[in-house]
């Protein structure tokens, strides 16, 4: 049971995350003016990587309460990784966007990358739980 609810926690993850950052971004990018663009994306992304820091974070205590240490301390990265761009990299890339436009795509392209990880992560997670569910320790 737990893995069913750990499951459909990563499965919201990946289905928001993926369409936001495949689908919908894009689209902005491409209809709206780049710099106008940019502001509903920076609007967007407290609530984006709070929500991902949530929802890994609690997959993480909860696989390791169901004895999938392994799992939980992937989505344990995640977590950390969806929190150090919500605490520290959007905070950074805001002051740098107007400074030092070279240095903001240096941070854009990094905190593209962890995007990426961070959907590999839950992605694993969701295969693995599938794959192997039981009840112990891995």
């Amino acid at each position: 049971m737990l893995e069913r609810f750990v499951v459909a926690l990563l499965g919201f993850y990946l289905g928001f995350s993926t369409f936001f950052s495949f689908v919908v971004a894009p689209i902005l990018f491409s209809v709206l003016d780049k710099s106008l663009a940019g502001e509903v994306v920076a609007k967007i992304f407290p609530l984006y990587f709070g929500s991902a820091t949530a929802l890994l974070g609690l997959a993480a205590i909860l696989t390791l309460k169901g004895g999938y240490k392994k799992v939980a301390y992937l989505l344990l990265v995640g977590t950390l990784t969806a929190a150090f761009q919500e605490f520290y990299i959007l905070p950074l890339v805001e002051e740098l966007k107007t400074a030092k436009a070279e240095v903001f795509k240096v941070w854009h392209g990094i905190s593209m990358l962890l995007n990426v990880v961070d959907i590999f992560i839950a992605t694993f997670g969701v295969f693995y739980l599938i794959k192997e569910p039981r009840s112990g320790s891995d």
